[in-house]
């Protein structure tokens, strides 16, 4: 085990899959997540983690590539949505972590291509949750949406994790570390609950 490339980050990773399965911030129609650990080195989960792990990884499950999406260590699938992570964690100098997920509230807005409000203090810095354009799953086409997003937004994500919505998919969220990350997708995950049952009271 101790000759695997990055452990703590890798034991990192195994416990933030774990709280994303536990707590529903994603289901096993998809998710995936990817950190920067190096100059031109980045740790990304395993394709299918979710569907067929349940979110259930090994340290060394994780994939070790380069920004040309070369495997250099690991023996898993890359991840459809590996150019997506990429884009983000090379192209901004605070991004070290990027999430995709489908979080249970969340996805309600998701499914009615709505933006998720700042509702509580935790988001007010960080702008909305805002939708991109529709565009076809696991494609280059999605991948460039998402960037261009991000880049639109350049002052705040090299300054605070933010988040879009992928419609009828679901989320993405960076941050400058993968706690950071992982904060701002509970962040909105209690933002969208608070947004659904805010009238009901």
């Amino acid at each position: 085990m101790s000759e695997i490339s990055y452990l703590k980050d890798r034991e990192d990773m195994c416990k933030v899959a774990h709280y994303m399965w536990d707590r529903r911030l994603t289901n096993a129609a998809g998710g995936n997540f990817a950190v920067r650990v190096d100059d031109d080195r980045i740790l990304i989960s395993p394709s299918l983690m979710s569907e067929r792990h349940f979110c259930e990884l090994q340290p060394e499950d994780f994939l070790l590539i380069n920004s040309n999406m070369d495997i250099l260590e690991g023996t898993g699938k890359l991840s459809r949505e590996g150019y997506m992570h990429v884009l983000l964690l090379t192209k901004f100098n605070h991004i070290k972590a990027t999430i995709h997920a489908h979080p249970q509230y969340c996805m309600v807005y998701v499914a009615q291509s709505k933006p998720i409000p700042n509702i509580t203090e935790a988001t007010m810095k960080r702008g909305p949750v805002e939708c991109i354009p529709y565009t076809k799953a696991y494609t280059k086409d999605l991948h460039e949406e998402i960037y261009k997003y991000w880049d639109s937004r350049r002052e705040l994500a090299e300054t605070y994790p933010i988040g879009c919505i992928m419609p009828l998919h679901g989320v993405v969220v960076s941050g400058s570390d993968l706690h950071m990350a992982y904060s701002m997708l509970e962040r909105i995950e209690q933002d969208a609950m608070c947004g659904i049952f805010k009238n009901n009271i």
